[in-house]
């Protein structure tokens, strides 16, 4: 990929996952099985397409372990685009939650890090 560090180019294909859940939420506010409801189904397989090739390239770079971790920041990114696309209202408890999460990437991601050195 095009960015050096390993750490932004696998946030940067969460980043990319994360656009399934937009085109799920899309696809269901559609009518069941209209052209509005295939399209969105369609960009959902086209982006779990180019999801797994990145998936496979950032297994290259890092343990299973570090990259299911990493994961995690799909939840704060679906909370990010379910604010600033869908207008939902955020909760305290999602707000925690969140934190947790990047507590937890980041925890594991120096033990990664300690491990290379």
């Amino acid at each position: 990929m095009f960015v050096k560090s390993k750490y932004v180019q696998i946030l940067f294909v969460f980043c990319i996952f994360s656009f399934v859940g937009v085109m799920s939420k899309l696809a269901a506010n559609s009518e069941f099985l209209s052209e509005r409801f295939f399209f969105f189904v369609a960009i959902q397989i086209f982006i779990l397409g180019i999801y797994a090739v990145l998936w496979q390239q950032m297994l290259k770079k890092f343990t299973l372990v570090s990259a299911m971790s990493f994961r995690g920041v799909v939840v704060i990114l679906s909370l990010i685009w379910a604010i600033v696309i869908f207008r939902e209202n955020v909760t305290a408890f999602n707000i925690i939650g969140s934190l947790l999460i990047m507590v937890g990437i980041y925890v594991v991601s120096s033990e990664d890090r300690l491990s290379e050195e």
